[in-house]
């Protein structure tokens, strides 16, 4: 259903998407110090704080069909009654006996050196043959498990699953699907896609849970259109859609800020007799709190009321996020006292959407005996980022460790942000070294900002270093992990890295976008390597990949480096008929490359042209047109316009 506007419009029943579904004496020259990689590189981003927070601080929306989901196996185990994963009939010998029992420890305990020896255990095993044929899919389950958040986990994975291919169980959807799962975690999304493809080469079928880690990836790259396509393939591969592929969607709905496909969706629940739970209403509200609609938001916080749906801590934090993102002060202070009237105990996230400094959160949990998990302390070390206030991050690790809580992944990529922020590169190696050294995988994310920053800091062999290091982990480095090595000037890493690099992006399938083709043209066009600029450009077409104004002004300043200036006055037409504005540097460059060629009236054709389209002009502009008056004999009435105009201009600046 459409709705209005806000969450309040009338229902109205129809048919459901789903349930069937500057002056010269000389003639200026131009020069390539004009028009550098430095000129047109983007920003590397480090590491997204608002992907990592929304990470750390969403999991409370997980609704407990979700949380079975994040683990198969341990919603699994022998004492239970018999499913496809187990048959407790089977007397399975001594060995096998002893890990799955060991298993159950381990996963009490939840240390990685106990999970390290538990491997070798099932690795004792799976090596005989006569041991191997008597294991059943929980015991893969379970050893697939004990790799989760461990060095190296794709590759043990891997393994894991080789064995699986020896037995009969190797179409068991949900033995994959750990593996699956895992990619995700790791922001290995594209590791994740190609799994995928293997799996439907091998005649596996995707079950519910399969289409749901798909939904995962659907929501990290925010791609709804992806996510209704998906849920299409379930209808008609005759998948059961559930409750949770609802709330899973409603989460695509939040990153995208689709607020009314998520309405939509929440509203077409009662039609197909699925119960809408606290998850779902605190879903369809955080989509509202991500678009910043307050009066859909404000609708949903009501109707839960009227439903009968207990409002939680996450449902006030998102008002509280909401309400201080707008500077509704008076609606913060009486949001949090509500919660409170309600005998809600205050935890970090809400006392985060509060607006309080991460500091004095610590206290004030300290103070008040607020339980701190080890994922709060990561939404203190990020928020602490985002307000660079480094110096309390020290404070808050040790209270991390005083409440007996480990570093994870996420504290040790917000700690290696700290340092690069800090422009203290050799501390962030040290911080990823370690991460390593606490046999915790770093994943996508972490490489990515670990090889930008070694490119930030000149250390290309050290970035490139990494790039080995995250592929043989099994991890597929991603487009702004190769973005980020283009982004190092030609010089750094010599032509020759830079084809290895594309290369390298070719046979992983990673799709170059504009900024990965304008800095590989950027490169060859200093270097005047015209070539291999053109067959990079060739590359871009083939790709799909659409030029920008900033892909011409490259070809344009690349044909001048390498002096010849009638394809470069080409491409400016090109760039023009295609809509673009042309920058002034360029066309300063253009006209004092005219000017020197002896044109003068073309360079008055581009002057004109500055004119016509709106292209501001600088002082450059004047002097170049100026110039060019006087030498070729410009009629007097133009060069006299131009002159009144460079006194308007330099009045201008000179009160400026």
């Amino acid at each position: 259903m459409q709705t209005s506007g806000t969450a309040t419009a009338p229902h109205v029943p129809r048919q459901t998407k789903f349930s069937a579904f500057g002056r010269y004496r000389t003639p200026p020259k131009h020069t390539a110090a004009q028009f550098s990689t430095g000129t047109i590189q983007q920003s590397v981003r480090i590491m997204n704080h608002d992907a990592l927070d929304e990470v750390v601080s969403s999991r409370p929306v997980i609704s407990p069909a979700l949380e079975d989901l994040q683990n198969n196996a341990d919603s699994k185990s022998p004492s239970k009654e018999a499913s496809e994963f187990f048959d407790p009939s089977i007397v399975a010998p001594k060995a096998i006996e002893d890990f799955r029992k060991q298993y159950e420890i381990c996963r009490e305990e939840n240390h990685p050196d106990d999970f390290e020896r538990l491997l070798s255990t099932y690795r004792s095993i799976a090596d005989d043959p006569e041991l191997l044929s008597q294991l059943q899919p929980i015991d893969f389950m379970y050893a697939l498990n004990c790799c989760r958040g461990l060095l190296n986990v794709i590759p043990k994975m891997r393994r894991i699953l080789q064995d699986v291919e020896k037995t009969a169980y190797k179409h068991i959807t949900e033995i994959y699907d750990i593996l699956l799962r895992t990619h995700v975690h790791m922001s290995d999304f594209r590791g994740c896609a190609n799994m995928l493809d293997g799996m439907e080469r091998k005649g596996i079928q995707f079950g519910t849970f399969t289409y749901h880690i798909m939904l995962d990836i659907c929501k990290n790259e925010r791609d709804m259109k992806k996510a209704k396509m998906i849920v299409k393939q379930m209808t008609r591969r005759n998948v059961e859609v559930t409750a949770t592929t609802y709330l899973m969607l409603l989460s695509v709905c939040a990153r995208c800020k689709d607020w009314r496909f998520a309405q939509e969706l929440f509203d077409e629940m009662p039609e197909l007799r699925m119960v809408a739970e606290r998850a779902h209403y605190n879903a369809l509200l955080n989509t509202y709190v991500h678009a910043k609609h307050l009066s859909g938001a404000r609708a949903v916080f009501q109707q839960m009321e009227e439903d009968g749906i207990a409002r939680d801590t996450y449902t006030y934090s998102a008002m509280l996020k909401l309400y201080r993102s707008l500077n509704y002060t008076q609606s913060v202070q009486e949001t949090y006292q509500q919660m409170l009237d309600e005998g809600l105990k205050p935890n970090v996230q809400v006392l985060t959407a509060t607006g309080r400094e991460p500091q004095e959160i610590l206290e004030e949990c300290q103070k008040s005996d607020i339980e701190i998990g080890r994922s709060d302390f990561s939404i203190l070390i990020i928020q602490s980022l985002r307000k660079n206030q480094f110096a309390h991050i020290p404070t808050i690790l040790e209270a991390m460790h005083q409440h007996g809580h480990h570093p994870d992944i996420y504290t040790f990529t917000a700690l290696i942000d700290a340092n690069i922020k800090m422009n203290q590169f050799p501390e962030a190696k040290d911080v990823f070294m370690a991460m390593k050294q606490a046999n915790i995988q770093p994943d996508v994310i972490a490489y990515s900002a670990i090889i930008a920053a070694a490119i930030t800091n000149s250390a290309i062999q050290e970035s490139l270093d990494y790039l080995r290091s995250m592929v043989s982990e099994g991890l597929l480095p991603n487009l702004l992990t190769f973005n980020s090595l283009l982004s190092a000037s030609v010089g750094e890493i010599g032509i020759d890295t830079l084809k290895i690099i594309r290369e390298t992006m070719v046979a992983l399938q990673i799709q170059p976008d504009q900024r990965s083709f304008n800095t590989m043209l950027s490169a060859y066009a200093l270097q005047g390597d015209i070539k291999d600029m053109m067959n990079t450009l060739n590359d871009m077409k083939r790709s799909r990949v659409v030029p920008d104004a900033l892909t011409y002004q490259i070809l344009i300043s690349g044909f001048l480096q390498n002096g010849d200036l009638r394809y470069a006055m080409e491409w400016y037409f090109k760039m023009v008929e295609g809509n673009f504005t042309p920058a002034p540097f360029v066309v300063n460059n253009l006209m004092a490359a005219l000017h020197g060629s002896g044109q003068g009236q073309q360079v008055m054709m581009l002057w004109s042209e500055m004119g016509r389209l709106g292209i501001r002009k600088n002082q450059q502009s004047f002097e170049i047109a100026l110039d060019a008056c006087q030498r070729y004999n410009v009629d007097s009435v133009t060069c006299e316009l131009i002159e009144k105009e460079f006194k308007e201009y330099l009045v201008y600046h000179e009160l400026k």
